[in-house]
């Protein structure tokens, strides 16, 4: 935010038409630099310009920082009476650009520096080399996670005697819990991750190690809130064919307030969206003319909250009866029934537009998980036994999956998905709910939708 306001800072005093010096413009005109801020953050967000797993990547630091200071400096100069006067040259226009696209890329590459810093890692050990203890041991290592959170496993706890010395995923067993407390003071541990499924699995001899280590000053956390907090979707293990929840799955009760703000701003945006629709509507029926002959919509039958079948609306993007020789199945990667106009209305998910209408009758949420057949859930149903507690909310246009994993057509991606769709069932809030919404504006503006 300094580095930001120090740019406009310079371009006032060395290019402003009126020439006024920083200091005045600064105290009579504080709102400019309020409203710079807040269009960097609209664009640093949409673009993930903060995503640490960027941060040692110089060319995607530079190119998005490049990006997100076009479209701030564009937006901005185009605000009437907020901002300062477009400059009567295009060249003060450039110099701010470039102003805060170095100075920003250079405080990225020493917050980096700093970040990587053994002095800034948290070191961790994890009590119990099982399934969890080595899947969150996995997790915490790869370089995006590493960097989202600054974890560094130093060993595994286990009391199992067959587990002593062994080695999994390159980290090895120190010790049985007896040595607990006295690793966790010579290594200089900063948090002890508990990798136990139920209470039964703590035997009182760990207990009470692991209660020392708490009154010493060492944490110690559950394995499903460290894997739910850098991964954003539940802890799911395959056993056989089936795949059951690693912990215990539940769904905090939301405040009546946040229920009552919700319905109320899915109705605003029905409303904005039903206003896009109406706008968009002629322009979508002249193209189809052209590449795509037949129905402007199609409707379909989806799942709803509580297993509640509704009517979905969209925009056709497949050609007329694309079905008529497949039977249902999911869309694939360059599917041949997708038309030209259509691929750009999944790219841009002009096509969701419709939905819209859904939200307003009160089918769907703007923001949940992404509504399916009752075929798939059917099917999906026998191979995933809790696959309908994602029904326990309505669906929505976009949501966490969406933004957070690719559209997929396998069951392993309805996995992945249904993981992330417990996550926002579990965790939804206003702050994630914005979140969401921040990323589908980046897909939308970057053309990767589905």
């Amino acid at each position: 935010m300094i580095l930001l306001i120090t740019s406009l800072l310079l371009y006032i005093k060395y290019f402003y038409a009126y020439d006024l010096w920083p200091r005045k413009t600064l105290l009579e005109n504080p709102g400019w630099y309020i409203l710079l801020l807040l269009v960097w953050l609209l664009y640093s967000n949409a673009f993930k310009l903060y995503s640490q797993i960027n941060a040692p990547r110089t060319a995607a630091l530079v190119g998005r920082t490049a990006l997100v200071a076009v479209a701030t400096a564009a937006t901005y100069m185009l605000i009437p009476f907020l901002s300062p006067n477009f400059p009567t040259t295009r060249l003060p226009f450039f110099v701010f650009i470039g102003l805060v696209v170095v100075l920003i890329t250079m405080w990225h590459w020493v917050f980096s520096a700093l970040f990587r810093h053994p002095m800034l890692t948290k070191r961790i050990l994890i009590v119990g080399a099982g399934w969890s203890g080595q899947e969150i041991a996995k997790i915490l290592q790869t370089k995006e996670v590493f960097h989202n959170t600054g974890y560094r496993v130093i060993g595994f706890i286990d009391d199992d005697p067959s587990k002593k010395a062994e080695t999994y995923n390159g980290i090895r067993v120190l010790s049985d819990s007896s040595d607990l407390f006295t690793y966790s003071r010579r290594l200089g541990i900063d948090e002890i991750v508990l990798a136990a499924h139920t209470a039964k699995s703590i035997k009182g001899s760990m207990y009470g190690h692991l209660v020392n280590c708490e009154s010493y000053g060492v944490p110690v956390t559950p394995v499903n809130m460290i894997y739910e907090s850098v991964t954003g979707k539940m802890m799911v293990k395959q056993k056989g064919e089936n795949h059951i929840l690693t912990y215990e799955y539940y769904s905090k009760k939301k405040d009546t307030l946040y229920l009552m703000v919700n319905r109320m701003l899915n109705v605003v945006f029905g409303l904005i969206g039903a206003i896009g629709l109406l706008v968009l509507i002629p322009f979508v029926w002249f193209v189809n003319l052209f590449v795509s002959r037949g129905p402007l919509f199609y409707s379909q039958i989806r799942v709803g909250r509580d297993n509640q079948p509704f009517t979905i609306y969209k925009f056709r993007t497949m050609i007329v009866d694309a079905e008529k020789n497949t039977g249902a199945v999911w869309a694939g990667d360059n599917d041949p029934r997708i038309t030209i106009a259509g691929k750009f209305y999944r790219k841009t998910r002009i096509d969701e537009l419709p939905q819209f209408w859904n939200v307003l009758k009160g089918d769907m949420n703007l923001i949940g998980p992404r509504p399916e057949r009752p075929i798939f859930c059917d099917e999906l149903v026998k191979k995933i036994s809790f696959f309908n507690t994602r029904h326990l909310v309505k669906p929505g246009i976009t949501g966490w999956a969406q933004v957070r994993h690719k559209y997929g057509n396998t069951d392993e991606d309805a996995l992945i998905k249904l993981q992330y769709d417990l996550y926002y069932i579990k965790y939804r809030s206003f702050m994630l709910d914005l979140s969401i919404i921040w990323q589908t504006i980046s897909v939308m503006l970057k053309f990767k939708g589905n």
